[in-house]
């Protein structure tokens, strides 16, 4: 529900559950507001997630989606 630039912000798994992918701007260190981009049922899940979103930021990929809980295999 959320549209992010992906420009100066951190992308993460919140350590508190190891299940949600979050993002923050870098250009506001000292807020501790985030967005939460997606929750998965496992770590394992958001850590494949994650590595999505890696991989499309290293191909150009500028309208990449989150993807449902359902649709990560691990």
């Amino acid at each position: 529900m959320s549209l992010v630039k992906f420009e100066n912000i951190v992308i993460n798994i919140n350590n508190i559950n190891g299940k949600e992918i979050i993002c923050w701007s870098q250009m506001n260190p000292g807020e501790d507001e985030y967005i939460s981009l997606g929750h998965y049922s496992a770590k394992a899940k958001a850590m494949k997630v994650l590595d999505m979103i890696q991989e499309a930021c290293i191909n150009g990929h500028i309208d990449f989606q989150m993807p449902e809980d359902s649709e990560v295999e691990v």
